[in-house]
């Protein structure tokens, strides 16, 4: 994705003609929250569009970076949860009017005490006896997930999976008249697992509990309140909107990532969440059963496209593609074809030979991204937005 980014912005200067010009800043003074210090901070005044926020030049890494990495098994829900939470975010937290920073307020460790099973009292009492220090219950009591005993069985981790495998933060922010920037608002993406994996017996097998999309809704909710009480105890927090999204993950080797089902916007200062408003997005695989059922007319398509391909090279291997859904109608198709590489000669005539499918059978309400590869990487890209009549071609070593 990275590679499809810079090839889509060189494309961009190359048509406008003009680069934007890096080096004409606007310089703001970032408000320290915790000791009440200005610092410095230098805003580039363009952006790549309009769809993305404008970042402070001095990168902060989240607080609890690599924590979605260690808890989130999927590499595909790892990226679709970050861009999607940045995505709905942009309905509550408009790009033209906030700055965007990764999370500063929910820390490494924050998170993983959250994370955790809740404990039972026999468990708070046994470590209340043995601590060496005076703590509270409250202190030990973090864990957001249900409480497990430790002789529990096969069948009590049935009944009592962890639901919530992570917690993003994104934080935006916005320039006061006095030139300082302070945080405005933050949006948050809990991650519900929709199969609970477990290992009754140590060393053991493991097993695998199915999480309906009612009961990840339903423990969704509930634990999104109990973290919205949470960040109102943290003193930067107490006042400013907070947005909260429910993601879905799918299955550890699932092709496609799961999807956000529901979100939520709690004014500065409020503690409860009032309403959730329906997300339907979905991500489907093509070819594939579920293609076939729910969307007859794109999965014919693609099976048409993978058949005529077929015909002309004799070298093709497959196609599998990719197809964001909203609202039940189709956002963006992204199609993945491998080949065994014999010549750069090959690579430019099925390039040209899929862009003159593209432009005979595809209808253009919908973005795509066409990718050819080899066992050497990306050949070519072929790609094209919501609306144009003829798709962009780059053929990389050309």
């Amino acid at each position: 994705m990275k590679r499809v980014a810079f090839i889509l912005l060189s494309l961009f200067l190359l048509v406008t003609g003009c680069a934007p010009d890096y080096d004409e800043q606007e310089e703001v003074i970032q408000e320290n929250q915790k000791n009440d210090k200005r610092e410095k901070a230098i805003v580039a005044k363009y952006s790549i569009s309009k769809d993305y926020y404008r970042p402070l030049e001095k990168y902060k890494p989240g607080k609890a970076r690599g924590v979605l990495m260690n808890q989130v098994a999927n590499r595909l829900d790892i990226e679709e949860m970050e861009i999607g939470l940045r995505r709905h975010s942009k309905d509550v937290f408009d790009p033209e009017d906030y700055f965007f920073q990764e999370g500063q307020y929910l820390t490494e460790d924050m998170l993983y005490d959250w994370l955790e099973r809740k404990l039972t009292q026999q468990q708070v009492n046994e470590l209340l006896e043995g601590a060496s220090q005076e703590l509270s219950a409250e202190e030990l009591q973090r864990g957001l997930n249900p409480s497990l005993k430790d002789d529990a069985t096969e069948e009590d981790y049935r009944d009592r999976p962890r639901y919530l495998s992570h917690i993003l933060e994104h934080n935006f922010l916005q320039k006061n008249e006095d030139g300082t920037v302070e945080v405005e608002g933050i949006s948050i993406g809990l991650a519900l697992r929709s199969t609970y994996r477990f290992q009754p017996v140590k060393y053991g097998a493991y097993h695998y509990e199915q999480i309906s999309r009612e009961e990840s809704l339903k423990q969704g909710k509930q634990l999104a309140q109990t973290v919205l009480e949470r960040i109102r105890k943290i003193e930067a927090l107490t006042d400013v909107p907070i947005m909260i999204a429910l993601y879905r993950q799918e299955e550890r080797g699932s092709m496609v990532p799961g999807n956000f089902m529901t979100k939520t916007t709690v004014k500065g200062s409020d503690m409860t969440i009032k309403e959730w408003q329906p997300i339907q997005e979905d991500y489907v695989l093509f070819p594939s059963d579920e293609a076939k059922e729910e969307h007859r007319d794109d999965s014919e398509l693609i099976a048409d496209f993978q058949a005529k391909i077929a015909e002309y090279f004799p070298n093709y291997i497959g196609v599998v593609g990719k197809g964001f859904y909203k609202d039940d109608e189709l956002a963006k198709l992204t199609i993945d074809i491998p080949i065994e590489f014999k010549g750069k000669t090959e690579v430019i005539g099925i390039s040209q030979y899929v862009y003159s499918l593209i432009v005979e059978k595809f209808p253009t309400y919908f973005a795509l991204e066409v990718n050819i590869e080899s066992h050497n990487g990306q050949e070519s890209l072929i790609f094209r937005e919501p609306g144009d009549e003829k798709p962009t071609v780059h053929i990389y070593g050309q």
